[in-house]
Formats: C-alpha cells, sequence, structure tokens
C-alpha cells in the first residue's frame, strides 16, 4: 500500500526531517520544504495549503545560474556549447533521475498516488527543492547550500566528461553553426528551397538547394550539390539530411563562403 496522507503536523514534521537527512541541509524555516514537496492538485484538496510553482520558478534559475558559472570557466567553450551542455545536465529527465535517486517521490505530496507520480512533477519538486534550500540560505549562503546539494548527484563530475568530447554531444546543426562561427565571426544565415509531395496529412518534404547569406555583399550563396536525394517525413529531418551535406561542403573549403 502507498504512504497515507499525513493526519496531523507530527506526521509532516517527522517527513520533513527525514528528507532534510536526505538533502543534508537543515532548514531554518522547514516550511519552505513543506511547500516544495507539495503539488498543486494536492493543495487544492487542501486548504491553507500552499505548492511548490513559486519555489520551482525560483530553483530553476538558481540551477541554471549554478552551471552556467561552471561553463563560463572554460574558455574553449562558446554559446552554443554552453547552450547545449546546460540544457543537456537541466532537462527534466536528468532532474527527475537526480530526484529519483534520493527518493523524492516518498516525500512529494500529492492527489495521485505515490506510484502514479510523473517524471516531470519528481523534475519541478527537485527545483523546488533547490529554490527552497537557496531562500532559506539567503544570498551567497544559499547559493552554496544549493552547490553542495548538486555535487550529492556528480553534475560537476558529468559537466566535465561531457565538455572533453563535446563535439561528440552536440547535434549537426550545432557542430555547422560552431565551425562557420570560427571563420565567419557570425552567424550562418542559411535558405533552403523546398519541394513537397502527397496530401496535407501525410506530406514529405525535400530540399532541392541551400544557400549562405555572405554578410559583406548581403547575397545568398548556393552550395552546389547539397540537395535531398530522398523524400522526408518532416522539414526538420530533411534539413538535417542538408545541413549534414553542407558540413562537408565547407570543411573541403576550409570554412570559407565563396562560390564554386
Amino acid at each position: 500500500m502507498n504512504e497515507p496522507t499525513e493526519t496531523g503536523n507530527e506526521d509532516i514534521t517527522e517527513k520533513l526531517s527525514e528528507l532534510e537527512q536526505l538533502i543534508d541541509y537543515h532548514f531554518k524555516n522547514q516550511k519552505l520544504l513543506e511547500v516544495a514537496i507539495t503539488t498543486s492538485s494536492y493543495s487544492k484538496e487542501h486548504p491553507g495549503s500552499s505548492d511548490y510553482q513559486k519555489l520551482e520558478f525560483l530553483g530553476d534559475r538558481v540551477i541554471s545560474l549554478i552551471l552556467t558559472e561552471n561553463l563560463m570557466a572554460e574558455e574553449s567553450l562558446d554559446e552554443g556549447k554552453m547552450t547545449f551542455l546546460k540544457s543537456e545536465l537541466e532537462n527534466n529527465q536528468r532532474l527527475a533521475e537526480y530526484g529519483e535517486k534520493i527518493g523524492l517521490r516518498d516525500y512529494i505530496r500529492a492527489s495521485e498516488e505515490k506510484d502514479n507520480i510523473s517524471s516531470k512533477v519528481i523534475a519541478d519538486v527537485f527545483e523546488a527543492v533547490c529554490g527552497a534550500i537557496y531562500w532559506d540560505g539567503k544570498g551567497s549562503q544559499g547559493m552554496a547550500a544549493v552547490k553542495k546539494f548538486l555535487q550529492k548527484f556528480l553534475i560537476f563530475e558529468r559537466l566535465q566528461e561531457k565538455m572533453s568530447a563535446v563535439e561528440d554531444f552536440l547535434p549537426i546543426r550545432n557542430q555547422f553553426e560552431n565551425k562557420f562561427r570560427e571563420k565567419n565571426r557570425g552567424n550562418p544565415e542559411i535558405k533552403f528551397t523546398y519541394e513537397s509531395q502527397g496530401a496535407a496529412h501525410q506530406k514529405q518534404w525535400r530540399i532541392k538547394a541551400c544557400a549562405i547569406k555572405d554578410a559583406p555583399t548581403g547575397e545568398y550563396v548556393k552550395l552546389s550539390g547539397v540537395r535531398n536525394e530522398e523524400w522526408f517525413n518532416t522539414k526538420k529531418d530533411a534539413e538535417t539530411d542538408a545541413i549534414e551535406q553542407a558540413y562537408h561542403y565547407m570543411e573541403e573549403r576550409g570554412w570559407e563562403l565563396k562560390s564554386s
């Protein structure tokens, strides 16, 4: 049987104390932790209780800032790589994994049974807990406490691992943009010429031409031979195939944008 809903203040106090041990942080204002684990569905059924949404909003920003600070310390990373790495470590799947690791599911106050609590909610509560720690600690002390909490999940070690092989993780479009910026000091403005076939509900797409804007002249330079040879179910898939071809096209030309 799943855990019962708390019937008194003593029950929730004991539960919060257990969670503090798992988090390895003792709250000055334990009410913050109580709010952090309370879902909107629970608060609607229990008038007077507040849900985690504001603390989740705060926690999301705190985690993002901590990761960004660590990424900024690496001079070899440009904005594209930083954005990709940060999103890899703070997406809902990762945050839910961190929450499951400390058994956060068992402490969430929700209207549904604990086994039915979604990964999204666990990720949200994890962020809310980080927000609660930060708000309880205030300023630099709060930030240091959140960093210490995140260290439990080897998040900074994962960051270092991914940074050592970042090109292998970047989607081809990001790799293309990064290489183009290195040579041309600006983001590539890519123009695709599409053609389609099939009925509206099952349309297929193909790119028959690809061109990149030459910043000094303002004219688009066609990448000769860069086109789809097959049909794709989405424009995005067609673009990915064309970008991969464009990568090799530009690589052969030293990433200089010039007519063939």
